[in-house]
């Protein structure tokens, strides 16, 4: 017997949840105070919580960090993983938005607007080959790379991510979906590390 290839991948533990908060500019002193009185954890701008078997995350943690600094959360949990990017609430972007609002599986894009931000949800399941060759052994991080790209993107009015989003998993609605420009680099590197079912 020969060995004809070796692919090296990484593999979600299914048996944990993990997230990790980036925060893309320095926190104020004030969000340092709060951020340490909500977690009990020293500030800082990057944050892990790494949680063994049934446990997970205070579900208010989210949003409250996503209020206080942060910008991007990432998160897996038995093998579904979630983003969700905190944006200062402009209605005129967030109606926009609402025509890729989808949901299937538990996969798909939503938003909800917490005071004075406005918080996108992007939930997805990866294909961990595509994944590792984009990202490399750290999906994390890759994820955040990447989601502060389309974050940008989303500020400036390009809606690329909510439409990879809605073209993953969504489809099961009659009304159809304003047209668009071509996604962007950004964009098409998110379709192509999704897993669509």
């Amino acid at each position: 017997m020969r060995i004809l290839s070796i692919r090296r991948v990484f593999e979600a533990d299914h048996s944990s949840s993990s997230y990790e908060f980036f925060a893309l500019g320095k926190l104020t002193p004030e969000q340092r105070a709060a951020v340490q009185k909500v977690t009990g954890e020293s500030p800082r701008r990057h944050l892990r919580f790494h949680y063994w078997g049934e446990r997970s995350i205070p579900f208010e943690w989210e949003e409250k960090l996503l209020t206080l600094g942060y910008d991007i959360l990432v998160s897996e949990s038995y093998d579904w993983w979630g983003v969700q990017l905190s944006l200062p609430h402009d209605p005129a972007l967030a109606e926009r938005l609402q025509q890729y609002e989808c949901e299937s599986d538990g996969n798909g894009f939503s938003l909800k607007v917490a005071g004075e931000r406005m918080i996108l949800y992007f939930g997805m399941q990866l294909d961990y080959g595509a994944a590792y060759d984009e990202f490399g052994e750290d999906p994390f991080e890759g994820l955040a790379d990447l989601f502060r790209d389309l974050r940008d993107e989303l500020l400036a009015g390009d809606l690329g991510a909510a439409r990879a989003m809605a073209e993953t998993y969504g489809g099961y609605e009659d009304e159809e979906m304003a047209p668009a420009e071509p996604l962007s680099a950004s964009a098409k590197t998110l379709l192509n590390v999704m897993e669509n079912y």
